[in-house]
């Protein structure tokens, strides 16, 4: 068995990602860290959730664990491609990390948010 050196770093957790359909409306799952190193990979679940055109986008952000900046401005990108597409965009149970930089940087008005996933998707179920 090998053990890593304790002066080493630990790997940095990744980011997750996992998108579904709740009837008319997608869902996509953030896990994990959203910074400058998983930027790329939050933008691309994201916009390809968009780019299924659906009645209403929601990104779950309760299990994210640490929020930059980078996760904001992928956030604030996503709500203009999302307006620019007349979709909806509501953001589902930001984790305190996320919370935090929202409202450090203002930019907690600018999102609609919901509690849970069922309540953000009301509308848009079969």
């Amino acid at each position: 068995m090998t053990s890593i050196p304790a002066d080493l770093p630990m790997p940095a957790p990744g980011l997750k990602t996992d998108t579904v359909r709740v009837g008319d409306a997608v869902v996509c799952v953030l896990s994990g860290d959203l910074h400058t190193g998983t930027q790329a990979i939050g933008e691309r679940a994201l916009h390809e959730a968009l780019e299924g055109a659906p009645a209403l986008l929601a990104v779950d952000l309760d299990a994210v664990e640490l929020f930059t900046a980078e996760g904001l401005n992928v956030l604030l990108a996503l709500q203009d491609a999302a307006h620019a597409r007349g979709v909806p965009l509501v953001l589902v149970a930001p984790s305190a990390a996320v919370l935090r930089v929202l409202e450090v940087t203002g930019a907690a008005g600018t999102f609609t948010v919901r509690s849970t996933i069922a309540e953000a998707t009301a509308g848009y179920r079969p």
